[in-house]
């Protein structure tokens, strides 16, 4: 049995990889961490807003002027806070450029936004940090061939049960014999097990084949419109409940075969073009992949403005001028 142990480890480090890609993580890791952030920097945002929304209406002027000053740089950015995160990233990152210029100075201190709009920079920062870190440690593969791993596997067994089978030939013991009664028993339970789902599912399949001819017997006959033509459900059907067409086949005396579609109105069938037939839904298209929550209403709009800003620091929109999401 020494001798076998050492074959056993490359077969257990293949089951474990072909076991990882069978099991595969349904969420990221820092999911819910960059979640909390994106709220965070949202909230951040509307602090601002809010701030500027209500100068607005104040009646002093100097305050009133800040107040429109700091709201024409905030409307360059509509939605900012709805875009998709890379997205907003890049957008909040040039917002706070705008909003540290030399000409907004006097205007940020008058409505007393410094610290908010560190608070603003210091949490897109930390949300841009996290999701780069997680980034550069997660997988991303396209395609994962579960159907290689598994010939790895079968392979690792074969070597195995080779070995096993010398061992007993070779140097026969009561452990040898017990070991291969056991893996045999196993592979015998599991073709069992095998072989009763894939006769449960011929059965249910048959059962429903059956229902449907016997639903059609009676009217098939009338389909039948010259002497030796033959009528029979194809096996085919498309749509649900009342909306079910069936594919019916057509034996002009035996020579000439065709089909057709029929649906069920009453107790007949009726013809249905091709063209007539139920299609299958689309498929919605994706959304921006991303696993985080977005904020489901706006709270403070601001006036619409085309995006973008002449002033500050930018890097031309690098991060946040391309749409998607992360």
């Amino acid at each position: 049995m020494v001798k076998l142990n050492a074959a056993l480890t490359p077969l257990e480090k293949a089951l474990q990889e072909e076991d990882l890609l069978l099991n595969l993580r349904r969420k990221e890791s820092g999911s819910q961490e960059l979640a909390l952030l994106d709220d965070e920097r949202g909230k951040a945002w509307r602090v601002i807003s809010l701030i500027v929304q209500t100068e607005l209406l104040s009646k002093k002027a100097d305050l009133l002027a800040a107040a429109r000053q700091i709201d024409e740089v905030l409307g360059r950015y509509p939605r900012l806070i709805y875009l998709p995160h890379l997205q907003q990233t890049g957008g909040i990152k040039n917002l706070v450029t705008d909003l540290r210029s030399t000409d907004l100075t006097a205007a940020v201190q008058k409505l007393e936004l410094k610290e908010k709009i560190d608070n603003l920079d210091a949490i897109n920062k930390a949300f841009k940090a996290l999701y780069l870190k997680r980034l550069k440690s997660g997988s991303y593969e396209t395609r994962v061939n579960v159907r290689e791993r598994r010939t790895v596997t079968d392979k690792e067994i074969e070597t195995v049960t080779n070995l096993l089978d010398a061992l007993h030939t070779l140097e026969a013991s009561e452990s040898t014999e017990q070991l291969i009664t056991l893996y045999n028993n196993l592979v015998i339970k599991q073709s069992r097990l095998l072989a009763r789902r894939t006769v449960y599912g011929r059965a249910a399949s048959e059962k429903r084949y059956g229902a449907i001819e016997q639903l059609l017997y009676p009217m098939l006959p009338a389909l039948i419109t010259e002497e030796g033509m033959t009528v029979a459900f194809a096996g085919r059907t498309l749509g649900t409940n009342k909306d079910r067409h069936y594919l019916i086949n057509l034996r002009m005396g035996g020579t000439k075969e065709y089909e057709r579609w029929y649906r069920i109105e009453g107790e007949k069938l009726v013809y249905v073009p091709e063209d007539k037939l139920p299609r299958p839904k689309r498929k919605k298209k994706p959304q921006p992949a991303s696993d985080f929550t977005v904020p489901s209403a706006e709270t403070t709009p601001t006036p619409p403005a085309q995006g973008g800003s002449s002033s500050g620091d930018h890097d031309g929109g690098a991060e946040g001028s391309i749409g998607g999401g992360l």
